[in-house]
């Protein structure tokens, strides 16, 4: 069967793109979209949450077709994402950011990819990062994503860390990301990972070395910092554990439970190391929640760590 069902579906691919007060990079970034060639025809759905400049101006003077979503309060980009699967119609799912460019032959390739392997629900790639006259670096490791590059991915692979499961990679068969229970819209960090890892339970997830995307910098989106990620990812792996218990089975619950501890004990670490106790504590406490390995012993590997990169 063609990639995106009959020969009578179309579009095939919905590329959802969420925004809020990126107007101004919205041309750059539609104008990737849909530069695309040699693939499947696609719908782009924007779903504006909530934005108060230009947002509107630019999508109505856009050349081509785009269907138009507007939030009237902000909800998050999580909610903005699935508000725009739930306004799509194509059986193919690929997310982009309003503030990011998509490279030439994304839709293409990893359309041919799914429609070659019919068992794949899913496919995610790698990316590139690097301020505009510095040569860029791979958002997935370059070690890292040739040793992934065209194998099924699991769950451990994601929680451990480095593969950070960006949705502007990937593209999802909407019967996978429905079986997966779609976005979760209460989470403010890391959705795009927490999904990847129900996708991984429930049906095939492949890694596909292959750059898709351009992750532009700038001042509104590198306040993030390590300590922060890492707080969102031990959120994420505490709220798998507790409503999606099948994601710490296909772990084993012993090495989930010891994956959670370390984070929450680097976590606890950083905020020590900067005085501030109160916060430091929280993430120890969650950790001794885990088990007794994550006491004493737990501690002091923690310490004996923290000269290394976190």
């Amino acid at each position: 069967m063609p990639v995106g069902g009959s020969a009578l579906s179309w579009p095939a691919i919905a590329v959802v793109i969420p925004s809020h007060n990126r107007a101004e990079f919205l041309p750059a970034t539609l104008e990737s979209v849909f530069a695309q060639t040699d693939c499947p025809p696609f719908e782009v759905v924007l779903v504006d949450d909530a934005s108060t400049d230009d947002t509107a101006a630019v999508v109505a003077a856009a050349r081509h077709p785009i269907v138009y979503v507007r939030h009237e309060r902000n909800r998050g980009v999580a909610r903005a994402r699935q508000t725009g699967v739930e306004r799509s119609r194509a059986p193919l799912l690929a997310f982009h950011d309003s503030d990011d460019v998509m490279l030439p032959g994304r839709l293409g390739e990893l359309a041919r990819y799914l429609d070659a392997h019919p068992d794949v629900g899913a496919v995610f790639s790698n990316g590139i990062v690097g301020p505009d006259g510095h040569p860029p670096s791979t958002v997935v490791p370059p070690e890292l994503a040739a040793s992934l590059d065209g194998r099924r991915i699991g769950v451990r692979d994601i929680l451990r860390g480095g593969l950070p499961m960006y949705l502007q990679t990937a593209l999802i068969r909407r019967e996978a990301f429905e079986r997966a229970g779609g976005i979760d819209t209460t989470l403010v960090r890391h959705a795009d990972l927490e999904l990847g890892c129900r996708l991984a339970v429930v049906g095939t997830v492949v890694f596909l070395d292959r750059a898709t995307f351009r992750y532009r910098l700038h001042g509104a989106n590198q306040t993030r910092n390590r300590l922060q990620l890492r707080e969102g990812l031990a959120d994420v792996m505490q709220r798998l554990r507790t409503r999606h218990p099948e994601c710490l089975e296909a772990c084993g619950e012993a090495w989930y439970r010891d994956r959670e501890k370390r984070h929450l004990n680097r976590i606890a670490f950083k905020h020590l190391l900067h005085a501030r106790l109160l916060r430091a504590g929280a993430a120890y406490l969650r950790a001794l929640t885990l088990g007794a390995r994550a006491g004493r012993v737990g501690w002091r590997r923690t310490v004996a760590g923290s000269a290394r990169p976190s």
